[in-house]
């Protein structure tokens, strides 16, 4: 394991570790400690209650993935922008559905769960803002 890598960010230290031809970044003014073989950081907010799925989520394995296929976004971007207008075309002669009571129920659940979302992450974000700035906040990982 290599040792980290001490540099600037705008006004906030950026340490970082190049391990097996990987890059990791911690974003810290103290720099991460080490435990068990791996670097942890003590910066992010700690939720009083965190779901198991939260707890054992790997962020590095899902960034890994669309850093190496990231031409995937492209692709499925533009089938559905040609499905839209294509949609569209198809759609103007024939008769128009009643989805009233469909809709809504869907624009419920939506409203439910950006709200649920939204009471789940407005803490992260507030605490990384007031403690790190806009620029780390928007341009580098809250956790590594």
């Amino acid at each position: 394991m290599e040792t980290l890598h001490k540099s600037s960010f705008f006004e906030n230290t950026v340490y970082t570790l190049k391990e097996n031809n990987k890059t990791w970044i911690y974003d810290l003014t103290l720099p991460p400690r080490l435990e068990g073989g791996r670097y942890v950081t003590s910066t992010n907010f700690t939720y009083r209650y965190t779901f198991n799925f939260e707890e054992e989520f790997e962020v590095t394995n899902y960034t890994g993935w669309m850093r190496t296929n990231w031409w995937h976004s492209i692709i499925w971007t533009s089938i559905y922008v040609t499905f839209i207008f294509v949609g569209q075309r198809l759609m103007e002669k024939r008769p128009k559905y009643e989805l009233r009571s469909f809709l809504a129920v869907w624009n419920t659940f939506l409203a439910v769960f950006s709200t649920l979302g939204a009471i789940r992450t407005t803490p992260e974000m507030l605490h990384l803002l007031y403690n790190y700035g806009l620029g780390f906040t928007v341009c580098i990982s809250g956790k590594p």
